[in-house]
């Protein structure tokens, strides 16, 4: 059985409130690698917006011709990790 490292009734809301420091900043480390990634470039023209959406429809795209084929070729994509004798 474990012992409770805590002592008094203090200790446990000291760690209570360092625990809450510690979630707040990893919180707002995600938020901003999220907006980061996902986020919309603020200082990109109509242009490179309209030319992203179109590279993101050619990828989708390319990757359902991709799984098409394979699926094709294959019979099912989980046959692509099984051996063939």
């Amino acid at each position: 059985m474990k012992k409770n490292p805590y002592v008094s009734l203090e200790q446990l809301q000291q760690r209570k409130e360092q625990l809450r420091e510690i979630i707040a900043l990893e919180d707002k480390e995600i938020h901003r690698l999220w907006t980061q990634l996902a986020g919309k470039d603020k200082n990109s023209s109509r242009g490179d917006q309209l030319a992203a959406y179109v590279s993101y429809g050619v990828m989708a795209y390319d990757t359902f011709m991709m799984l098409r084929k394979l699926k094709k070729g294959y019979g099912s994509i989980l046959n692509i990790f099984r051996r063939r004798n």
